[in-house]
């Protein structure tokens, strides 16, 4: 799936990652150790794409996954977001493709053969939305937010009015929901209780792609890589 070939990269005067080959293998489950400023997160970085490396090659092999990656910084939210409408807004392409199917639902064609050709675009938007889990992606977050200890009370509850840390398990559920072919978190116990950890554990035995995971949590990195 993804090969790193004699990778380099270096910030200013520290060589971060030096001569670095790798395979990662599709439905591999991976765990990343090391001392800060060892070059996980930068290992990260450079499959998003987010970086470049400055000599040597990273290649995805075969078709492309896609990509979820959770940070250790949050993503920008609107002023009115409330929790569950801010998860919600996770895939941009389920946000792509409900905006399209509402503009053609709204605007059909009177022509018997533009309304064809327009009703032909429409079910291939409809089975691409399905497919991404679309149809049931509110009732997915609502269960995963609870999981992570959110009261159902809660979620309609001003975004900004929640702490850093309940912030950043609301980030997760973003990265988690939208089911990616690969799967990177970088220190998601972090910000969690036991009860939490115990659901992202069961959550991630069932995920079905590649995983990637950075944690000091040596219990998380043997049960789950």
């Amino acid at each position: 799936m993804i090969s790193f070939q004699e990778v380099n990269i270096n910030f200013g005067t520290q060589d971060v990652l030096s001569g670095v080959s790798f395979k990662i293998n599709q439905g591999e489950r991976c765990g990343i150790t090391g001392p800060n400023g060892a070059g996980k997160s930068t290992i990260f970085n450079l499959i998003s794409e987010e970086i470049s490396p400055q000599r040597g090659h990273v290649v995805f092999e075969g078709t492309k996954p896609t990509v979820g990656h959770l940070h250790q910084q949050l993503s920008k939210w609107n002023h009115d977001d409330t929790l569950l409408s801010y998860t919600l807004r996770a895939s941009r392409r389920l946000r792509e493709l409900e905006h399209q199917i509402h503009t053609i639902e709204k605007e059909l064609p009177t022509d018997p053969q533009e309304r064809n050709q327009a009703l032909n675009r429409l079910g291939d938007l409809q089975t691409e939305f399905e497919h991404l889990g679309g149809y049931d992606i509110e009732s997915r977050v609502k269960e995963a937010l609870c999981g992570l200890g959110f009261k159902p009370d809660e979620l309609e509850r001003p975004f900004a009015e929640f702490s850093g840390g309940w912030k950043m398990r609301a980030e997760m559920i973003r990265t988690l929901v939208t089911e990616p072919d690969l799967l990177m978190l970088d220190e998601p116990s972090n910000y969690l209780d036991l009860p939490a950890v115990e659901w992202l554990q069961h959550y991630l035995r069932n995920y079905q792609g590649t995983l990637l995971l950075i944690s000091h949590d040596r219990y998380l990195l043997r049960s789950l890589t």
